[in-house]
């Protein structure tokens, strides 16, 4: 019984290696950095907290395939993440302007920089 259990994790191991590679046969190497880019970047609609590359539920993989057919047929990054912000709206998408968010960056930095100029002068005039 116990070579049969071996037998079975050696027969997986070198099995499961091959059925992963022809997951996405298809796309050419460039077009998998492409596709694990935008997997990376786009949220799952169901999970709420993780990418489509992170989660195990039935429509990140289907997001993912369709990601796949998507580059096949010749779409770019922006025009992808245009189309599933349009089906799915803003919050799928994971990547973020500086641009649009410059308070929300700046706010941290103004915050410590008043506090430091507030404990200065009040430590000056403490001295006093």
């Amino acid at each position: 019984m116990r070579n049969l259990l071996n037998i079975f994790k050696l027969v997986c191991f070198l099995i499961l290696p091959l059925a992963a590679d022809n997951l996405y046969e298809n796309l050419n190497s460039e077009e998998l950095k492409r596709l694990s880019y935008l997997s990376d970047n786009i949220r799952c609609p169901k999970c709420s907290y993780g990418n489509i590359s992170s989660s195990n539920a039935p429509i990140s993989k289907d997001l993912k395939e369709e990601i796949a057919n998507l580059i096949e047929a010749g779409y770019t990054n922006d025009e992808i993440f245009n189309l599933m912000e349009e089906r799915y709206g803003d919050y799928v998408i994971l990547k973020t302007n500086i641009e649009d968010n410059k308070t929300l960056f700046l706010l941290p930095l103004m915050i410590l920089i008043i506090s430091i100029l507030l404990v200065t002068t009040y430590t000056i005039k403490k001295s006093k």
